[in-house]
């Protein structure tokens, strides 16, 4: 949830502020970029709808997998416990941040073959500039780029809560 928040609400307020000024248009298809007229209240339910959007795309496509890897890390965090190795809340953040980063990059390469763009350097130079940053191919790079990140912030939450149980469960393991 926090990976899906994390990029969902900032992702649809920039939805909404490029579909407000008249950017929302895709560079690859040639389409003209041109500016309209901003009005404030075409914004808010603009922001609305499209953080709802962003946030149940996002939920969607990383709610499986995320159950996946902390079920995962659960069962591999168990094991470990189980051969008492030392630090579990260390390892299962590690871990956690890992497991979330290949999530994040697993989703993040299915929506960029999805929209059909190839990440570069000079593709990232000409989209993360204004107006083109405001273009449905700059919001996509942006903050699907991120989504790896975010995610690995979540997996390390995650892992660092697991840690945290683990060292309580270890307390009181015996055999």
């Amino acid at each position: 949830m926090l990976a899906t928040l994390g990029i969902g609400i900032p992702a649809g307020l920039h939805i909404s502020l490029s579909a407000a000024l008249g950017y929302a248009v895709r560079l690859q298809d040639g389409l003209p970029a041109q500016a309209d007229t901003f009005t404030l209240m075409g914004f808010v339910f603009g922001a609305i709808l499209a953080v709802i959007a962003m946030a149940m795309i996002l939920f969607f496509l990383l709610a499986i997998p995320t159950m996946a890897y902390s079920m995962a890390l659960i069962a591999f965090m168990l094991r470990w416990v189980g051969k008492r190795w030392p630090k579990q809340r260390l390892a299962s953040t590690v871990i956690g941040g890992v497991l979330g980063f290949l999530v994040g990059l697993a989703s993040s390469t299915i929506v960029f073959l999805l929209v059909d763009i190839a990440p570069s350097f000079s593709l990232y130079a000409s989209l993360l500039r204004w107006p083109e940053i405001l273009t449905i191919d700059g919001i996509v790079v942006l903050w699907f780029s991120l989504s790896p990140l975010l995610n690995a912030g979540a997996g390390v939450q995650i892992g660092w809560r697991l840690g945290k149980q683990l060292d309580a469960i270890s307390q009181y393991w015996f055999w």
